[in-house]
């Protein structure tokens, strides 16, 4: 009997008040994550870099911040409780210190659309507020527009997705197929090296491959990622390699990758793609700002959203309208949203 008024008890304390808020706001926190849609330019996408997990956690972090109207020198506020809240994983100070030391370095490479060759750091600065569990990131000046301003050409997925690959290799395929998973043909190549680059397997200052033969690099890395990605993501893949040339004596070597993706998104996610659309042609069409869209998106249903769309299309056909922007912020009540 004693025992069992001591739990009645404990169950009416403040501490299991305490826990169960941690709980309800742990689980809040990734009912967040899984509605957050990560844009990223697919020069980003396609780059080469590298990172760990954890680096590449936070970074995901600092993109869903990420908004139109920021400017360069921008700070972004990850939060460590937050992001061991919606991984579900315990990070300790150690490993998160040993990230942010690693981050101000990276670089990343790749091909602009230009036709110019990139390298450039990602991060001006990365610092650790001690005490706090709080990490500011500040992007450098030369990333800002492939996160800022995009109008075509860019990569979008799941933040909580992202977030739930383990392996730093799942995390950049995912992104790959993710690329691809809107187009018609849901399908492409990439040369074999290039693969191998992209996900630095390849150190691009030795030429060290860190799995020189298939076997390995299909048990280490593309096993993985399938194991992580197909059945637990909106997006199932498939591959297969083609062989090149004849080598010598020995067997033809592999000269591409070709990956096949399926998208099938669940009903939720059917509704988020929707979303993503008309987010799309809220910023794209009416020029509206990443946060004054988000608003619209939050506030109206998606019906009222087309209704009011449909006249003001009608309005800007009659040249009724001199800055969209500014009239479709007006109709839906976001004019004054900063």
């Amino acid at each position: 009997m004693e025992n069992k008024e001591k739990t009645l008890d404990w169950f009416k304390s403040s501490e299991f008040e305490d826990k169960l808020n941690t709980l309800e706001e742990k689980k809040r926190k990734q009912e967040t994550a899984e509605k957050v849609l990560v844009w990223q330019s697919n020069f980003i996408t396609s780059a080469r870099y590298e990172m760990t997990p954890l680096e590449k956690n936070i970074f995901y972090m600092v993109i869903s911040m990420i908004k139109k109207s920021d400017q360069v020198g921008s700070i972004y506020r990850v939060s460590a409780l937050e992001l061991m809240n919606i991984t579900g994983t315990e990070i300790s100070y150690d490993r998160l210190k040993k990230a942010t030391g690693k981050m101000v370095g990276r670089v990343i490479e790749g091909l602009e659309k230009n036709g110019n060759w990139l390298q450039a750091t990602l991060f001006s600065s990365v610092e650790y507020i001690t005490g706090k569990g709080i990490i500011e990131i500040e992007l450098s000046q030369k990333m800002y527009p492939y996160f800022v301003d995009l109008q075509q050409n860019f990569t979008t997925y799941q933040l909580n997705t992202a977030l739930s690959l383990s392996s730093i290799y799942s995390k950049r395929i995912y992104e790959m197929m993710s690329m691809y998973k809107n187009m018609k043909d849901k399908s492409f190549k990439i040369e074999y090296i290039e693969f191998k680059k992209r996900l630095n397997l390849i150190d691009l200052k030795t030429g060290k491959d860190k799995y020189p033969k298939f076997t390995h690099l299909k048990i280490n890395v593309l096993d993985v990622a399938d194991k992580e990605i197909n059945g637990h993501t909106d997006i199932y893949f498939s591959y297969k390699t083609i062989e090149g040339k004849k080598l010598g004596q020995g067997r033809k070597a592999i000269s591409h990758i070709e990956f096949k993706i399926i998208y099938e998104p669940s009903e939720d996610k059917k509704r988020e793609a929707y979303m993503g659309s008309l987010y799309e042609r809220l910023t794209n069409d009416f020029k509206l700002r990443k946060d004054q869209a988000n608003l619209v998106l939050e506030k109206y249903s998606r019906e009222e959203i087309n209704r009011e769309l449909y006249q003001i299309n009608i309005k800007m056909t009659n040249k009724e309208i001199r800055d969209v922007g500014a009239f479709t912020a007006k109709v839906f009540a976001v004019h004054e949203a900063k």
